[in-house]
């Protein structure tokens, strides 16, 4: 193709000039324009007001792609653009799509020098008189895109776009300006690849794949018509692509294509005819996601991740759409924090444990403490938007289940995926607030089978866990352990005593512990439980809170635990470790974490020295006493390691979270279709989640370097200025009252009645034995005479204390 670029002539321009004033008062009252300018503007209004248009038009910054890798910089993850394009040159376009588009849009496209006047006129005249006639060149054309394309807020757009007379006039001056400076060639390349298609395709190759799949050096002559028919009514594919929508109104511009092609020589009229009667013939390319397009499999819920954090931060625009819109337009190197070597092992070792097609999703989330890197996200699922194939639903609701396909963010959550119940995890939270609260490691609370609470009973609560108190209903939890000996935190904590931490919940209160998890990073999303107890002033009495019938996700909880092992630091997760934008410049508050210290060091090393005897570590100024319940599966981990274990009420679902200084996992199982009941957990998945945890977990560590904590200090494990509780032993609970409070406690008598060797209705025990600050609350526990015996049973021999025979099922 000859390159043509006009030599002009002042007077040339003059001309030009002169016309344009000429046409302005047409132009001001044509319904080309249909919102007029002045109906009475002047020709020399006209001259001036054209000559004082500008003429440098600004190059556009065209959308790029930005690339996201993994943590070695190489390896890629996916891609995040805007528009489905690809800037093309001239000879990677077949011909026949250009002649096609001239013959649509301008067939006198080397003839005129950017502004077709007679066509405007002609159009002027006739749309007048009611017809819709167009008057744009393609120069004017890529004017328009150029324009949209270099506008930087909504309102540029629809100054660039909207059709008033002022805009023409722009295009028109812009274009002529544009002819000078550009070749033929140069402005229909550009226009090529700017032009609108309709379903975010721009340009004649995302089009190409957009309807037919195919590149745009390979199109049929129907094809490429139907494309040129494209750009003055990109409304007409609406809904084809999907299957839906009328096709008619393109396939008449098809055909008119076609013939305009055939008049102009480009084709011949028997191949106009013969392609009129070819049918549309749409082959769109596959819809494509950026997370299900990820590199392998497993990445796309991690990318997911990513994708939600990028439209959370503010840093990258005031709206989530504009911050997605930079991440799609802003051609970035973003390196994220994922291991894809870690990645690929904890999927392994989750696939291994529970396949992709078990309705129990087992997953874990691996961050680093300290910084909130998130290393690896790995779940017994596949990231993917297809689920025709699904599995049944476990709660018999329509619909598709998530299994083994779903893009629901199982893992990490949002304001529609609240997670599942975090059992006994939930204890660290209670802990915390009681050590920042004075409460001493060695701090000593009774573990009885049934504790008979403060807490009023729910509607419709479980029998099994309500009791009569002096004519209320209130809640009373039972113990899953072998022993009612009262214990220490370190052993309540290592043992998981629900009844001990009811009623440590009960002195520290639980607005206390509530502050404490969101402190170290748990997100509430489901609007009820202690949200809304929150929300309606009435935390503290809210007793469940402890034993985790609330939801959360794997990302909080690997979170929460990571900021107790970074010495008290709290850092929200974070996907990314450097963005690099288009300019190789690199966004470094982009990717520094984001941290606080949560609770002071003391306190975080103390709950560690208790976490550590969930897995019987014994060391470091850690006083367990009896087995963990993990320390069956933490014995060949070699490194400094806490932990908690988790079941939530009705065995909706089961946790393990571990850590060592350098990396907290999360890891849990249950069913993620039905979260308020258990319709898939099994104690073998009870064993299957602490098995998984501890060799996620191991493989997180297998290249960190080994470190480890400070033990805790003598304040935290045995109490600072703390006041001895006096001793009660089967007397009158009004005087054992009357004994603690005169020696500086809150005491009241605590609710219903406990079994013990005292008489009925005799004070035997407070609620915590040994020291504790001075004003605590302590409460009298009352015998209920169960296990009184007199010198001599009824055979006359001396009385001797009934066997333990365990306590009734509870949570670990």
């Amino acid at each position: 193709m000859e390159t043509l670029k006009r030599d002009r002539s002042p007077l040339g321009d003059a001309l030009a000039l002169l016309v344009s004033g000429v046409l302005a008062g047409v132009l001001a009252a044509a319904a080309a324009f249909p919102l007029m300018g002045a109906a009475g503007l002047l020709a020399e209004d006209g001259i001036d007001s054209f000559n004082a248009l500008p003429t440098e038009l600004t190059e556009p910054t065209l959308p790029q792609t930005s690339y996201v890798y993994a943590a070695d910089g190489e390896t890629l993850i996916t891609s995040f653009y805007e528009e489905n394009r690809r800037e093309v040159a001239l000879d990677e376009v077949d011909p026949l799509m250009i002649d096609a588009l001239l013959a649509a849009e301008d067939s006198k496209f080397y003839e005129h020098n950017g502004v077709d006047w007679a066509g405007i006129a002609r159009a002027a005249v006739a749309n007048q008189g009611g017809g819709e006639q167009g008057a744009s060149t393609l120069t004017m054309q890529f004017v328009r895109n150029t324009l949209i394309y270099s506008a930087s807020t909504i309102d540029e757009v629809i100054d660039a776009s909207e059709d008033t007379y002022d805009r023409k006039l722009r295009e028109a001056r812009y274009a002529m300006a544009i002819e000078d400076e550009l070749s033929k060639e140069e402005i229909l390349e550009g226009y090529l690849n700017v032009i609108y298609l309709g379903n975010q395709a721009y340009g004649v190759h995302a089009g190409s794949y957009t309807y037919f799949n195919k590149p745009p050096n390979e199109l049929e002559p129907q094809e490429a018509a139907t494309l040129a028919s494209l750009p003055k009514f990109p409304s007409y594919a609406d809904g084809l692509l999907d299957g839906e929508g009328d096709d008619s109104q393109i396939l008449d511009r098809r055909n008119w294509v076609l013939d305009r092609m055939a008049s102009f020589g480009s084709i011949t009229q028997a191949e106009a005819d013969a392609a009129k009667e070819e049918p549309l013939g749409l082959d769109p390319r596959p819809e494509r996601s950026e997370c299900t397009d990820v590199s392998t499999a497993s990445w796309g819920f991690f990318c997911d991740y990513f994708r939600a954090w990028w439209a959370d931060q503010e840093l990258f625009g005031e709206s989530e759409r504009e911050r997605i819109s930079l991440l799609k337009r802003g051609g970035y190197k973003i390196v994220t924090s994922l291991d894809p070597a870690l990645q690929d092992k904890a999927t392994e070792i989750i696939q291994d444990n529970v396949d992709v097609d078990n309705p129990a999703a087992l997953g874990s989330v691996i961050l680093t403490p300290g910084t909130g890197y998130v290393r690896a996200m790995a779940v017994n699922r596949i990231y993917s938007l297809d689920q025709s194939e699904n599995g049944p639903r476990t709660d018999d609701k329509d619909g598709p289940s998530n299994y083994p396909n779903t893009t629901i963010p199982l893992l990490s959550g949002n304001s529609e995926v609240a997670g599942y119940p975090a059992g006994s995890t939930f204890k660290m939270f209670t802990m915390l607030a009681a050590l920042e609260e004075g409460w001493p490691l060695k701090t000593t609370i009774p573990n009885p089978a049934k504790y008979i609470s403060n807490y009023p009973a729910g509607d419709g609560s479980d029998s099994d866990v309500t009791c009569d108190s002096g004519g209320k209903k209130v809640w009373c939890p039972n113990n899953g352990i072998s022993s009612s000996a009262p214990l220490n935190m370190w052993s309540m904590f290592g043992r998981s005593s629900n009844t001990g931490f009811v009623a440590l919940q009960e002195m520290v209160g639980t607005s206390k512990a509530y502050d404490a998890a969101k402190r170290a990073g748990v997100e509430f999303y489901s609007k009820s439980g202690v949200v809304l107890a929150a929300e309606n002033d009435s935390l503290d009495s809210y007793g469940s809170f402890t034993l985790g019938m609330d939801p959360t996700t794997p990302m909080d909880m690997a979170e929460a635990y990571a900021t107790v092992a970074a010495k008290g630091k709290h850092c929200d997760p974070l996907p990314v470790m450097k963005v690099i934008d288009a300019d190789g410049a690199e966004w470094e508050e982009a990717a520094q974490p984001t941290c606080d210290q949560a609770f002071s060091e003391e306190v975080a090393n103390a709950a560690v020295s208790a976490g550590r005897c969930t897995v019987n570590q014994n060391a470091g100024g850690t006083q367990c006493n009896g087995n963990g319940t993990a320390a069956a599966y933490t014995g060949g981990f070699d490194r400094p390691m806490f932990g908690k274990t988790g079941t939530a009420d009705s065995d909706r679902s089961y946790w393990f979270v571990g850590s060592t200084p350098n990396a907290t996992t999360a890891t849990f199982v249950g069913d993620t279709d039905a979260t308020f009941r258990s319709n898939v957990a099994t104690e073998s998945l009870k064993v299957e989640v602490k098995e998984t945890g501890v060799a996620v977990l191991t493989a997180a560590v297998k290249d960190l370097d080994e470190k480890g904590w400070s033990k805790p200090n003598s304040k935290m494990t045995s109490g600072e200025n703390l006041v001895s509780i006096p001793s009660i032993d089967c007397m009158d609970a009004g005087d054992a009252r009357s004994r603690v409070s005169s020696a500086g406690f809150d005491a009241s008598i605590a609710p219903g009645t406990f079994d013990s060797e005292c008489k009925e209705g005799e004070a035997f025990s407070t609620s915590i034995t040994g020291q504790a600050p001075k004003g605590a609350p302590v409460y009298i526990l009352v015998s209920n005479g169960s296990d009184y015996k007199d010198d001599k049973d009824e055979d006359g021999e001396e009385g001797t204390d009934p066997p333990d025979d365990g306590n009734s099922p509870g949570r670990d």
